[in-house]
Order: C-alpha cells, then structure tokens, then sequence
C-alpha cells in the first residue's frame, strides 16, 4: 500500500487550550492565530481607509528635504513623525518644522521628552534588561518633563504627540479633557509601548491613545484581532523596519493590511537605515523615498476599491493655524 492509502481520512484537528478557545471565542475574543482573513472597510472619520506616514524626520533640514522630494516625485505622505525627541529641538526649530508641515499639507507629530535613555536612569534602559521593559517612565520628574513638553509643543502649535509609556498617555488624556491641552491634541502611542495584542491595544484605546503603532512583526491575524477589538482605534502598521530591527520589509501585504485593519496608517521608510538615531543625509532620505514610492506602487497595482485619507481628516495632525 501507498503511503497515502494507509492515511486515515482527513478530520478536523483537536487544538490544545481548547476549553480556553471556546470561552474566548464565545465572548468574541481571539482566540487563535489560524482565523480566516476579512475586509474591514472602516475608514477615518474624515473619509478614506489609508494614509503613508514617514518616521524618524527628526528636524527641520531633513524635514525639508523629504518634503521637497515627496512633491518631485509627486507622492502622497500623510504625516511625519519626529522620533527621538522634541525636547532635543529648540523652540525656533519646532516652529520652522510646524511651518512647513502647515505649508506642505503633510502633518507632524513630535516624540515627548524625556525618551527614557536620556532620562536620568538611561544606564538602565541602555541595557538589554532596561530596554526589554518597554522604556516605561520610571520617575515622578520624567512624568513632570512629559507634561510640560506636551504644553511646551502645544502651545507652539502642534497637534501630534508621541507618547512612550501608558502612565504619560492617561495623564495626557486627562489634561486634554481637562482643556489643559487642545482638545484637538492627536496622542500617539509610539511603538515601544510594546503594543503587540487585541487586548493591550484596548487598555490603550480605553486609555485615551488616539492611534496605537503596533509591534513591527504581527502577523495579519493578529493585527485583524486587534481592529475587530477596537473599531474606533487608529491603527498605524510598519511596512518595513530598521535594521536593527530585523530589516524586514512586508510590501506585498500592504492590499490585506488596508483591508483588515482599516483606518490604517501604513508606517514607511525605516528600512532606509540601521538604526533610528543614525545620522540622516541626502542618500539616506533618497532611499527613504524610495521605499514610500514602492509602498505606493504595491497600493495601485492592487486594483482593490480603497481610498486614501481625506485631506480634511484631523488624523493628518496638522499644526494648529498661526
């Protein structure tokens, strides 16, 4: 007999957990990784179920420059992110980058200081146990600094925020429903909040985070989980990654991301470099646009019925009028 004939006949594997699954799965819970693939269809609130955003533009000189390119190439870019701090910038730098986000149409948003490896503990989190915690804010004066660099960019009119530790992300929601800041504030939670699951990215949503950046390596089941969790949440999904971070670039996912996790920033460019505090010049940036070009590419050749972000949506995080 062929090996095929002594097979028994195909059945549905016995999963272990099993009771678990069954409990998760009757109060609508993830259950599994092994789930089908859906078509979401949710979009932002001003219209649309994708936008590009651009991270580690950390001043005004590589600001400027990527701007420049970006409409050379006549690309769309939503927001930009600046990554390793805002309290590392003057206050004249942060007003010429919010100048030119408003003059571009492209938004901003700015890290919050202090990050914890300039804090005073930074040997901890410089650390390989230190930077498996999550760079969490372990101090009462950081949790000040955060506060007053929140009201610091604020006041010079910005309207993003990227936040680094869930502590911070409550007392900023809270301020900002307090009418300390804007009510229009976007607050990010920054990828090293270690937002890898449904149910962490629904502690942050309850928590006041406007729009979550997962994990860099979840796999489509995962990310599906979380958006069927947090429907209301903004979703901002990297499509590629630093090299120190893997390198990894997932393009051709880029059509089942729009679908299954919509409204979706697709995160792109990191994978220009090593490491996010390199020095950034021309080259670096030319690659960066490079990859958001291909981003773009692996979007129209999907032929899917999606659209890009309405210009109008406060998820662009423009700064706030002069």
């Amino acid at each position: 007999m062929t090996a095929t004939e002594l097979s028994p006949a195909h059945t549905e594997v016995t999963r272990g957990a099993s009771r678990a699954r069954a409990l998760l799965q009757e109060r609508g819970l993830p259950y599994s990784d092994e789930i089908p693939l859906e078509a979401i269809g949710g979009e932002f609130e001003g219209g649309g179920h994708y936008g590009f955003e651009v991270p580690v533009v950390n001043n005004f000189s590589v600001m400027e420059t990527t701007v420049r390119l970006i409409q050379d190439r006549g690309l769309q870019v939503t927001r930009f992110n600046e990554t390793l701090g805002a309290f590392l910038l003057s206050d004249s730098e942060v007003s010429d980058m919010i100048a030119l986000s408003r003059e571009s149409g492209i938004g901003i948003l700015f890290a919050m200081g202090p990050r914890p490896e300039y804090d005073r503990k930074a040997a901890f989190y410089r650390g390989g146990f230190g930077t498996s915690q999550g760079r969490r804010v372990n101090n009462n004066d950081a949790l000040a600094v955060s506060v007053e660099e929140a009201i610091r960019l604020t006041e010079l009119g910005a309207r993003g925020l990227i936040a680094y530790d869930l502590g911070v992300i409550r007392l900023l929601s809270d301020l900002r429903s307090e009418g300390v800041l804007p009510a229009d504030t976007l607050i990010k939670s920054s990828s090293h909040c270690i937002v890898s699951n449904p149910l962490t990215a629904k502690v942050y949503a309850e928590n006041g985070t406007t729009s979550i950046t997962t994990t860099h390596d979840l796999g489509l089941p995962v990310i599906q989980d979380i958006r069927k969790l947090n429907p209301e949440l903004v979703m901002d999904v990297p499509t590629d990654v630093y090299g120190d971070k893997g390198g990894f670039i997932r393009f051709y996912e880029i059509p089942e991301l729009i679908q299954i996790a919509s409204p979706i920033f697709l995160k792109v460019g990191a994978s220009a470099q090593a490491h996010p505090a390199d020095p950034v010049n021309e080259k670096t940036i030319a690659k960066r646009i490079q990859r958001i070009e291909l981003a773009q590419e692996f979007v129209a050749k999907s032929g899917l019925d999606i659209t890009y972000i309405n210009a109008d949506s406060t998820q662009r995080s423009l700064p706030a009028k002069a």
